[in-house]
């Protein structure tokens, strides 16, 4: 257990700027997208837009045009906002090609193996600080939705975010054990990271053509993204249970996946 913590100690002090950096960011963006929304002076321009956007364009963005609580799912837009799922993803998909393939790739392993020290103390480290970095931003997103709401009385349901906040934990953990189980197969650290985001970036092309053609809506059950729909779930439109279960079965296997390369590939 001493190993594992000074693993994790050592991740969370590299990376401590970086991670300092996010939280903040993710606690402002959500302030400032209430504030941009809701009480600058574009805000009506930027709500009369936003209605006359075409349905398949309001879908994509998660958002249902004409509802009685267009305002709330703009508010739970900025949870699903790309600069946020960039800011979200960064660590999840980074942070194993670093500490894992590119250890292997700079064979830094070899020192630490020499310790008396069990194999899936590393990748299980690796994931708690993907576990941890995930909450200090969701934390920072959800407190910077309340503070916007208090301040500028917008009358929000905290339990319907704080339920949209934890899915998003969960989903972005999901794809943090993808990242993991593929760094794990890889010798270079350029090569994990180049192929964790071209997985993402697929999954998320996928959902995004789903979206945009009715067509093909019949397969959004099979979207990765499905898993995590912050304006539906703020109205209650998204079973939280089911996605919190499928994306805890995704982190179960590849979390087994990850252990059973890791321990089983030359370092």
């Amino acid at each position: 257990m001493l190993n594992y913590y000074m693993h994790l100690k050592k991740t969370m002090l590299d990376q401590k700027y970086i991670l300092i950096l996010l939280t903040v960011f993710c606690f402002l963006f959500e302030y400032l997208f209430a504030w941009v929304f809701f009480e600058s002076e574009i805000s009506p321009i930027v709500a009369a837009f936003m209605q006359r956007l075409p349905p398949a364009f309001l879908a994509f963005l998660g958002v249902q045009g004409g509802t009685s609580q267009f305002a709330t799912q703009l508010l739970a837009f900025g949870y699903m906002h790309p600069v946020i799922i960039i800011s979200l993803a960064f660590l999840q998909v980074s942070i194993p090609a670093r500490y894992i393939a590119g250890e292997i790739e700079l064979k830094t392993f070899d020192l630490l193996l020499t310790k008396p020290i069990k194999r899936f103390v590393i990748p299980f480290s690796v994931f708690s600080f993907l576990i941890i970095s995930l909450g200090l931003q969701f934390a920072a997103m959800f407190l910077g939705t309340l503070a916007g709401g208090v301040y500028f009385d917008l009358q929000i349901n905290s339990v319907d975010y704080g339920k949209a906040a934890f899915v998003g934990f969960i989903f972005f953990l999901s794809m943090g054990s993808i990242a993991l189980a593929i760094s794990v197969f890889q010798n270079e650290k350029g090569k994990a990271l180049s192929k964790a985001i071209g997985v993402l970036v697929v999954l998320y092309f996928f959902d995004t053509i789903i979206k945009l053609s009715k067509s093909l809506e019949n397969l959004s059950t099979y979207s990765y993204f499905q898993l995590y729909q912050p304006g539906k779930l703020v109205l209650n439109q998204a079973d939280a249970k089911n996605c919190i279960l499928i994306s805890v079965v995704i982190i179960a296997v590849f979390l087994s996946v990850t252990v059973i390369q890791f321990n089983r590939r030359d370092l």
